[in-house]
């Protein structure tokens, strides 16, 4: 049995704002959040140090390697929410295409020639 979900445009629409709305302020985020006060004095961090039993991680964790790459991941959320906003109506109508039903194409019927007389047909239904 095959349920559909019929999304209408409005709804799309609705969608792809809140996508967009969340790709920056998820960016924003972790473009901002590792250059802060809040990274250095982490509980969670000093919480995972003690059960994994690793006093390295907290030195990883603050390195300006991890900070930098946390920060590019921001910026890449920050540009995908560009480009859905430069691409509004290519991802709305995306989305309007998933929710459609799926019209079946006429099949076709196909036949093979074995080098003797007989021959093997081929059908997709």
């Amino acid at each position: 049995m095959y349920y559909f979900v019929i999304i209408f445009p409005m709804s799309a629409k609705i969608t792809v704002i809140v996508y967009i709305l969340i790709c920056f302020e998820v960016g924003i985020l972790l473009m901002v959040l590792p250059w802060t006060q809040y990274w250095d004095d982490n509980f969670f961090l000093y919480f995972i140090t003690g059960k994994l039993n690793s006093p390295w991680f907290p030195t990883f964790m603050t390195s300006g390697y991890v900070r930098g790459a946390v920060t590019g991941l921001g910026a890449l959320n920050i540009l995908a929410g560009l480009r859905d906003i430069f691409k509004f109506r290519e991802s709305v109508q995306a989305l309007v295409a998933i929710g459609e039903p799926q019209k079946k194409a006429p099949r076709e019927s196909a036949s093979l020639e074995t080098g003797e007389k007989s021959q093997i047909h081929i059908s997709d239904q």
